[in-house]
């Protein structure tokens, strides 16, 4: 499980927080071809999902009571202020 980081002026809202067994989705399409994997820590799937973004694929990752989040929306996800 990942650990909570804040540096003061950057928390993640209660409603998106990760918890203890939250798993994360990654659903990426391109062309005829479909992914999915799933990630327990928040940082790494938004890091694997900005890659096969940057990649061409279509991608989504849902997690969190089902909410989906699109690649404009990863942010959200991140427990530290930036990766990649």
């Amino acid at each position: 499980m990942a650990t909570m980081i804040s540096n003061g002026d950057f928390e993640l809202p209660a409603d998106i927080r990760p918890s203890r067994g939250d798993i994360f989705t990654i659903h990426a399409t391109r062309d005829d071809q479909s992914l999915v994997t799933h990630r327990i820590i928040p940082d790494v799937a938004v890091a694997q999902a900005r890659m096969l973004n940057d990649a061409g694929w279509r991608v989504r990752i849902s997690g969190l009571g089902g909410r989906q989040f699109a690649p404009s929306e990863f942010h959200q996800l991140l427990t530290f202020d930036r990766i990649g």
